[in-house]
């Protein structure tokens, strides 16, 4: 019984270092997301809006994509997606 314990530590341990590990592997590689909406009448109304709120957050044209649905009749939603 004497040696549980110890096993226990060891196993919390290891799993300790393996996470640490891997939380390093992965921040060294993060990429990061951002969605920027807008809603206008058209694509044309909304799309400026959403624009500058990417720029305004440091992205570049370079980094970004636009996608437009039409929500209902005579409504849309622009989303500006950005990866850096």
């Amino acid at each position: 019984m004497g040696s549980l314990p110890r096993r226990i530590a060891a196993v919390t341990l290891t799993t300790a270092a393996l996470l640490g590990l891997a939380g390093t592997a992965t921040s060294a590689s993060a990429t990061t997301i951002r969605y920027f909406k807008a809603y206008g009448v058209n694509p044309s109304v909304a799309a400026p809006r959403a624009w500058a709120a990417a720029h305004a957050a440091g992205f570049t044209d370079d980094q970004c994509s636009q996608e437009n649905e039409v929500i209902s009749p005579g409504y849309w939603q622009v989303i500006v997606t950005c990866v850096r």
